[in-house]
């Protein structure tokens, strides 16, 4: 039994490797890639300046209010650019996973390919699961190119780095790979539902880009739509209605998988202003386990609904 498991372990990380370096030749992966390091890198030299004034690092506050997140962080350079590096991932690691996974598995359908795929000796769950681990492969690798890249530059800008901040890094990284994983997992299920790959690249790309960019800059208007009409101001009336608004804001950003990852960055990189000093990691992740719970909750529902519909579905 734990041979045959083996040998089913094996076959998936072969598919695996396979989309892997399909995805990694596509004109897609290259295009995205680029637009990535080249935006960093002139977000980076923006920032030349402003890094130099980082000598006494402090904890400032941070507000990304499209993501209804805010909190302080504490600033030196590099958990600085890490931060900005990270912030500036949720719209492009939301597009990637999205692209990646849109066509993963319709693709192979429409083209017949998934039948020689499956004369050979590898069950259906091994092609699902293979290319889900071979693309989440593709999205680590983009992700270690980002956090290179913003070290490079620091180290050749001649700042200083800080053991503490390259150790908190490395847990966001974990935490973004986490996050670009959720929209791939989301564009495999639209994979498995449409027949044209072009219909679910399209709904998925575009769910990325308005999770990303649109949804925040609505939430206002729509809460205050759910709110009601606004009664007189400085009133006990208007009060309450301001209570309730806030808390349509805040369940509105909840179903936000760009909400929650946003939250546990500036959680990693949070600040003590006392000790003027990192906030401990341990804790600063336990008060954000509801947001790490729900970023899971995103990426495997739709996975497990993706694998039974793959598992159960006349391929013909």
């Amino acid at each position: 039994m734990d041979d045959e498991e083996g040998g089913q372990e094996m076959k998936a990380l072969n598919i695996a490797m396979k989309e892997l370096y399909v995805s990694i030749k596509s004109k897609r992966f290259a295009i995205l890639l680029s637009i990535y390091v080249l935006l960093l890198l002139l977000l980076s030299y923006s920032l030349r300046d402003n890094l130099s004034e980082l000598t006494s690092p402090a904890v400032e506050n941070l507000s990304m209010d499209l993501f209804g997140v805010s909190g302080e962080i504490f600033a030196t350079p590099l958990s600085t650019m890490l931060t900005l590096n990270f912030t500036f991932f949720t719209v492009i690691g939301a597009i990637l996973g999205a692209s990646l996974g849109a066509d993963a598995i319709n693709k192979e359908i429409e083209s017949g390919t998934i039948k020689t795929l499956l004369a050979h000796p590898v069950y259906r769950d091994e092609v699902i699961n293979g290319k889900f681990l071979g693309n989440a492969f593709v999205l680590a690798i983009t992700i270690t190119v980002g956090y290179v890249v913003t070290i490079a530059f620091l180290l050749i800008n001649g700042t200083p780095l800080d053991g503490d901040s390259i150790l908190r890094g490395f847990v966001a990284f974990i935490l973004t790979l986490l996050y670009s994983m959720v929209f791939l997992s989301i564009s495999m299920l639209f994979s498995t539902l449409l027949k044209k790959p072009e219909t679910s690249m399209l709904i998925s790309i575009g769910l990325a880009v308005f999770l990303t960019m649109i949804y925040g800059a609505v939430v206002s208007l729509i809460a205050q739509h759910l709110a009601g009409e606004m009664p007189p101001y400085e009133t006990p009336a208007f009060e309450m209605w301001e209570e309730n608004l806030k808390l349509w804001e805040q369940r509105l950003h909840f179903i936000n998988p760009a909400h929650h990852y946003a939250a546990l960055v500036i959680a990693v990189f949070a600040g003590d202003r006392i000790a003027n000093y990192y906030a401990p990691l341990g804790d600063s992740l336990i008060l954000m386990l509801d947001n790490l719970s729900m970023l899971l909750t995103f990426l495997l529902l739709p996975f497990a609904f993706a694998y039974a519909r793959f598992m159960t579905r006349d391929l013909r």
